[in-house]
């Protein structure tokens, strides 16, 4: 089952969270699941967080927002993080959240669903290139100091 991400689901969330975070190699400090956490349950932030759900415990969850697309002068929804418990995998459950994210696109009024992966998540890309359009851009990073 699909659902938001609730507050009783902080433990299993953080699980999940930290293994997308170990998956991409970033270290993960509690002041980002706080941060992350507070975001998802502040109404009046942009990043939602919805879960899969077996049995009473979330195996897959999902963050996303409303992202402007100025050069379309259109909304679209963009999908930050998308992570599945690896005991769970094979089940289309990430599949499953994508589609329900894109479910969203008329109350949202998105005209469309956008995310990134690395280039190195194969078993990602092979479920992204059958539902989704790989639109050949390449992602540059500037931090600062």
């Amino acid at each position: 089952m699909i659902r938001e991400i609730k507050r009783k689901d902080k433990e299993n969330w953080i699980k999940l969270y930290c293994g997308y975070a170990k998956f991409y190699k970033v270290p993960m400090k509690q002041e980002i699941l706080n941060t992350l956490w507070s975001w998802i349950h502040d109404e009046n932030h942009v990043v939602n967080g919805i879960c899969y759900e077996i049995e009473d415990k979330i195996v897959g969850i999902a963050h996303y927002r409303t992202m402007p697309r100025p050069i379309k002068g259109q909304y679209i929804g963009f999908l930050d993080d998308l992570f599945v418990d690896e005991h769970f995998r094979g089940q289309k459950i990430a599949q499953k959240l994508i589609k329900y994210i894109e479910s969203l696109s008329k109350e949202n009024n998105w005209n469309g669903i956008r995310w990134i992966t690395h280039s190195s998540n194969e078993t990602a890309k092979k479920l992204y290139d059958k539902i989704a359009k790989n639109t050949g851009f390449e992602l540059y990073e500037l931090k600062r100091d």
